[in-house]
């Protein structure tokens, strides 16, 4: 039996061990065929919405006719699905949908960019995924987006602004409800010129007026490397973007850059690790959780870092929590974290066989594996794909409340099955699929 055969025969064992029968994963449910190479990705944008009993799910899919923003809605009660509906048109496989919900119920959704003006739309209705108003468009230059729904119905937005000439930066916007867009500025820098990715996710604290923000610099890209230095770090405003601080409360002046937030973790090229960063959450207490991996010569780990009162971070290595059956594999980004109404923290990440030299970029060996954490620390983890050997399931991305919407059930989980493609306009028939 080779080692793909042993984790399959074990993880079908754990799934009805006694302690677990009740969680065993249901089968996945097929959303598309039409799914571009990153239908799911960028798990920084919230894709999951849940109101009352009615959960909207959006991804990209790549159809002949080029690349297509869908949704579709699931009726808990009935466990049925709406019709697929298309949002609008997305300019290549980066230009993966934002949604958001506000206390009235409309959807909000961004979508269509990579390097140019956004998209945005509102649902003509509330909690109704099948008509939309009018498309608007905002800003310059940008992509991938963030989106977070106050408590007065403003949209506070981010997204990767790009330019020829010096660093790049994210830039921060807001929508006061019945307004146009506005810029509110920079809010990172990267220190160098050329090719930047932030990799930045926001959440609201419980008091739905702190802002925590995480990310991933991905900075120095040359000849000789592709981001000679990654950081994982945070920081929080508590007026809504105007300024930001430090998980201690210090404030962070000047243009804000990698060694100005608090940070958790060093990579890139230079270090011989890359690091990648899933979505933030905060907890009842307003403290912030990171899940972030480390991956090295093929060997890769997850860690649940934690903001203490005091602004101190925590960290716990995944692996020595996985079943024993997974022990030999990597738990790796993308993915992310979110908290139910009950407190409780759900994960989502990507098992990997770290010993395949494929690349760690859509290696077929990926599955989709999500795991829960009890009020007492404990680890409970399944598999949310089905395993097969030549298919790469990944880019998972896990539901939070970035609005108005409130985890009652098992957060869902989106994710993609199919490569990754050899260009950002190749049109592809990758499978997308939902689970909880």
């Amino acid at each position: 039996m080779n080692r793909r055969e042993f984790l399959l025969s074990t993880s079908a064992a754990l799934a009805v061990a006694p302690n677990a029968l009740a969680r065993r994963p249901k089968r996945p449910k097929l959303l598309s065929e039409q799914g571009c190479g990153r239908a799911t990705g960028y798990a920084e944008a919230n894709k999951i919405v849940t109101i009352g009993d009615l959960t909207h799910v959006t991804w990209l899919d790549s159809p002949s006719e080029g690349f297509r923003v869908r949704i579709a809605t699931l009726n808990r009660k009935t466990n049925e699905w709406s019709r697929t509906y298309t949002v609008g048109d997305a300019f290549d496989n980066h230009g993966g949908p934002a949604l958001t919900v506000d206390a009235e119920g409309y959807l909000h959704i961004t979508y269509y960019t990579h390097h140019h003006p956004f998209r945005y739309r509102r649902s003509k209705r509330p909690n109704d995924a099948s008509e939309w108003e009018e498309e608007m468009q905002f800003g310059d230059r940008l992509t991938y987006p963030t989106m977070l729904c106050g408590s007065d119905g403003t949209l506070y937005f981010t997204a990767r602004r790009s330019y020829s000439d010096r660093p790049w930066t994210v830039e921060m916007w807001k929508k006061p409800a019945g307004k146009d867009w506005e810029q509110v500025g920079s809010i990172m820098y990267s220190r160098h010129k050329g090719y930047a990715h932030f990799q930045e996710s926001l959440c609201w604290g419980p008091d739905h007026k702190t802002i925590h923000l995480s990310c991933r610099f991905h900075e120095l890209t040359d000849k000789g490397a592709y981001g000679r230095f990654n950081t994982v770090a945070y920081m929080k405003s508590e007026d809504f973007g105007k300024t930001w601080r430090r998980a201690n409360g210090d404030l962070i002046e000047g243009s804000i850059t990698a060694e100005k937030m608090d940070v958790i973790d060093r990579g890139g090229e230079n270090f011989n690790r890359t690091l990648r960063v899933g979505c933030i959450a905060a907890d009842k207490n307003n403290q912030p959780w990171i899940l972030y991996s480390a991956v090295a010569k093929n060997r890769g780990n997850a860690r649940l870092t934690r903001a203490d009162p005091k602004g101190q971070w925590n960290a716990t290595e995944l692996a020595p929590n996985l079943p024993p059956a997974w022990r030999n594999f990597n738990f790796i980004m993308a993915g992310g974290l979110a908290f139910d109404s009950r407190g409780e923290l759900h994960g989502v990440g990507q098992l990997q066989n770290g010993e395949r030299n494929e690349k760690e970029w859509g290696d077929p060996t990926n599955e989709i594996a999500k795991f829960q954490m009890s009020k007492e620390g404990a680890f409970e983890f399944r598999a949310l794909s089905e395993f097969d050997s030549k298919t790469s399931h990944w880019l998972p991305s896990i539901e939070r409340p970035t609005g108005f919407n409130q985890l009652r059930h098992t957060p869902g989980v989106i994710y993609t099955g199919g490569p990754p493609g050899g260009n950002n306009k190749e049109l592809l028939a990758n499978r997308v699929y939902w689970n909880a």
